[in-house]
């Protein structure tokens, strides 16, 4: 089963380096790959809301790296992209190409498939090791209360 689309990029960055970069070239050689806007990185200022009162304000800059695209192959043609909290933009062209792959459902598809399940397995590891990370920092601030007491 296949993630949502928008954990793509995400699952695809946290896979194997090598072999997102092997796959993506092998299809941008035997497609046309055509920018659909230029392709962006640098800083970008990172907005988020006040949970209360729910007022905007920026919390800092971010690197950030985007890529749209249209790949034209022989089995189909398909719009893909790719944003990524990255200054390697070269990295977010290649996922960008995998998008629009898995989107045609090139017969690189499996291929792709397999190194987003892969992604995923990474990101839900290091999300468990962070929560463990978490649990293992927290006060019981009623124990802290008892001791007045």
């Amino acid at each position: 089963m296949r993630p949502n689309r928008e954990d793509w990029a995400a699952a695809l960055a946290a896979a194997d380096k090598g072999r997102v970069a092997a796959l993506a070239d092998r299809i941008r050689d035997r497609a046309q790959v055509d920018l659909l806007a230029p392709p962006r990185e640098g800083l970008m200022l990172m907005q988020l809301r006040e949970s209360v009162a729910g007022a905007a304000f920026h919390l800092g800059e971010i690197p950030m790296a985007r890529v749209h695209l249209r790949l034209t192959a022989p089995e189909g043609v398909a719009e893909g992209g790719a944003a990524l909290m990255s200054d390697d933009l070269a990295l977010v062209t290649r996922l960008a190409i995998l998008d629009a792959a898995l989107v045609a459902d090139l017969p690189e598809a499996p291929e792709i498939e397999a190194l987003l399940a892969e992604g995923m397995a990474a990101r839900a590891e290091t999300q468990a090791r962070r929560a463990l990370s978490l649990d293992r920092t927290k006060v019981d601030f009623q124990l802290l209360s008892e001791e007045d007491e």
